[in-house]
Formats: C-alpha cells, structure tokens, sequence
C-alpha cells in the first residue's frame, strides 16, 4: 500500500502483477523468524524456501511485512550473463557500483594475502585486481576481474574475464569471455572463449570452467563452452583434434544457466 505494507507476496509470478521486486535482503526480528522457521520445518508440503513460504506465511497472519524501496545499484545476477555484465558494470567509468566510495566502505574482513605483483611489460587495462594475484611479464589483462590469487602466465591474454580466487592462466593462453572458476588451470598456449561485440546478457556466448578444472595446453575451446568442475585433462581425451567447438559440454550434466 502507499505506506509500504506488503499485503500480498508472489515468488517468481509467470504473471507479475506489479513492477515491485523482491531484492532478497531481509531483517526479521529473531523470535519471530525462529517461530516460523520451525513451523516451516514441520511442514512437509514445504519448498522452505523464505520467497515461497516463509514470507507469505507471514502475510498470510497478518504480521506487519514492510517493504523498503531501494532506488540504487541492484542486479539480480542468477544466470551467467548477469553476473558477468555485474562485474563488466564494476569498469565502467564511472562505474555503477563505485567500491572505492569511502561514505560507503566494505566491512567484510578480506582474507589477507600480499599486494599484487606485477612483472615488467604487462598491459593492465580497464580491469580490477586483488590482492595475492601474480601478471607475469608481457601478460595482457584487458576489462577483467581477477579475485585473489589469480596467477597469470608469461604472455598470457585474458579480456572481458572474470578470474576466480587461486586460478592460473597458464603462459601464453588466450582467455576471452569466460568465467573461470576457483583453483581451475588453463593450459599454455590454449585459447578459450570467443571476442564479440555482442552487449545483450542473453546473447553473450560466454564459457565458463569449473571448480578446480584443469583444462589442457594447445587446446582451441569455443564459445559458449561449459567445463564441468574438477574436470581433469584426460576428459579432453574425446576431442582429439585438440579443439573444442562452440556449444560443447565437458564434464557438466546440469542445466545451462548463460
């Protein structure tokens, strides 16, 4: 209502009746997010999901559920493409999302772990780095996000990346437009993902490698590629060409999520 009651509460309506969405941050007083909770709990016809069950239930008593309108940077980042254009926003100049603004200052205690080391002659454009990672020398890193730990290899090129905690982009490997995920190595001199002028999340083609994934050297993977987690060299052993065509999937049986 105009004072911000929520009265009715919908999770992902095929049919939304309005344009108000649920951003998942919630404050509840505890005794009585405790009470719910266990009668959720012995609900066996429950999804115990807060969206579908335990927020409505609420409603549904008339408790007082009281929305907040929050008109600053928000996205919800539950496929692929979001998630990468959230971090492509981060480099935007200025960016929608500005880390360093000091009225706003990050709270969470980050793992500690030297600065980062740089090698003589890299190029490091438009892109963030944490601390711990390692660019070789003539490494070439261009609007990518490397977390902590990223090591990068003599020669290599990551563009439009997103580079999780502890992996290594071997010497000489070409990465664009991939997501690769924690402790996964990229083999020397393998190139994965594709370069597109493409901007549409939907229409982005982005490969992405698993947890700990080991993906071989003098490998050609393509676009839209999806590397299942700790996938080891030997599952490469089906492509012996060495080239891994757009669309493909190794390792990885769950839905696509791009």
């Amino acid at each position: 209502d105009d004072k911000m009651n929520v009265l009715e509460f919908y999770e992902k309506p095929k049919n939304p009746p309005g344009n108000l969405a649920n951003m998942g941050v919630y404050v509840f007083k505890t005794p009585v997010l405790d009470y719910y909770l266990q009668q959720d709990d012995a609900d066996d016809s429950s999804d115990h999901d807060f969206g579908k069950n335990i927020i409505p239930k609420m409603i549904s008593d008339k408790l007082r559920v009281i929305a907040y309108p929050f008109k600053d940077y928000w996205v919800d980042v539950g496929t692929l493409g979001a998630y990468w254009e959230a971090h492509m926003d981060l480099l935007r100049n200025p960016p929608l999302l500005d880390l360093n603004d000091r009225s706003w200052v990050i709270h969470t205690r980050s793992e500690e772990r030297p600065p980062v080391k740089v090698e003589r002659g890299i190029e490091l454009i438009d892109s963030m780095v944490t601390s711990g990672s390692i660019i070789s020398s003539r490494a070439y890193v261009e609007r990518s996000v490397l977390s902590p730990g990223v090591i990068v290899g003599p020669g290599a090129i990551i563009r439009e990346s997103i580079i999780l905690t502890d992996a290594y982009i071997e010497a000489g490997a070409v990465v664009e437009r991939c997501i690769i995920d924690k402790q996964a190595v990229i083999g020397e001199n393998t190139r994965i993902g594709r370069h597109s002028e493409e901007t549409n999340p939907e229409k982005l083609q982005l490969t992405s490698v698993g947890k700990s994934a080991r993906v071989p050297a003098n490998f050609t993977i393509g676009a839209n590629v999806i590397i299942g987690s700790e996938v080891d060299i030997e599952d490469f052993d089906k492509f012996p060409d060495r080239i891994v065509p757009d669309g493909a999937r190794v390792g990885y049986l769950g839905p696509d999520k791009s």
